[in-house]
């Protein structure tokens, strides 16, 4: 078995979130592209057709101008899903993961570190909806809201697939799901280990 303990930089996300939509999203994208491509090729010709005839006709402007704003929204919609998810992450306090690469499986525990906020705990009693002050609960409440918890992605049983480049390993799960393993966090060793590991199990 091989463990790695690392976390993720906002850098090393957006590396992450580009590999992930180059292997997943711009395939899909390219056969929708040439089609509206075509779409706008045809709305551009009804508009010279119309210039040319001297004929009045909003056919040729109405599908080019839906087509060129539906193409844009195809291009743009990945960078915008992208920006949301970093905003969330940065909201969020720091996550801190180990990894652990076992011959049939893979266990990923995910410990969130909440940044500094004041925490409440309320209770409801015969007088409504009151804070409650025993520092034994509020300390457990903490507890449990950072507690680790843990993925566990199967070799045989899910659709993985990995890239390696110069700064870090990414675990794609079902076409949805990404994990990213940064090498700065890692020994020489354990690179070569999980670069094995990938290979080993084809995936």
């Amino acid at each position: 078995m091989t463990q790695i303990t690392y976390n993720n930089s906002i850098s090393e996300i957006r590396r992450g979130y580009s590999l992930f939509r180059r292997k997943y999203a711009i395939p899909r994208m390219i056969p929708l592209t040439v089609a509206f491509l075509i779409t706008i090729g045809l709305g551009v010709d009804f508009i010279i057709r119309d210039l040319q005839s001297d004929t009045t006709s909003y056919i040729g402007y109405i599908l080019t101008a839906i087509s060129t704003a539906m193409l844009v929204s195809l291009w743009m919609r990945p960078y915008t899903a992208q920006k949301k998810l970093i905003s969330v992450i940065e909201a969020m306090g720091e996550e801190r993961y180990t990894a652990r690469f076992y011959d049939d499986r893979i266990e990923i525990d995910t410990d969130i570190i909440p940044k500094d906020v004041e925490t409440e705990i309320v209770a409801i009693t015969k007088h409504g909806v009151e804070a409650v002050e025993n520092p034994d609960i509020i300390k457990t409440a903490e507890t449990e809201l950072i507690k680790p918890e843990t993925s566990v992605i199967g070799i045989t049983t899910e659709r993985l697939y990995s890239v390696e480049d110069r700064e870090l390993f990414c675990l794609f799960v079902n076409k949805a799901l990404i994990y990213i393993f940064p090498k700065r966090c890692m020994t020489e060793e354990q690179i070569q280990e999980i670069k094995k590991y990938f290979e080993e199990k084809a995936i």
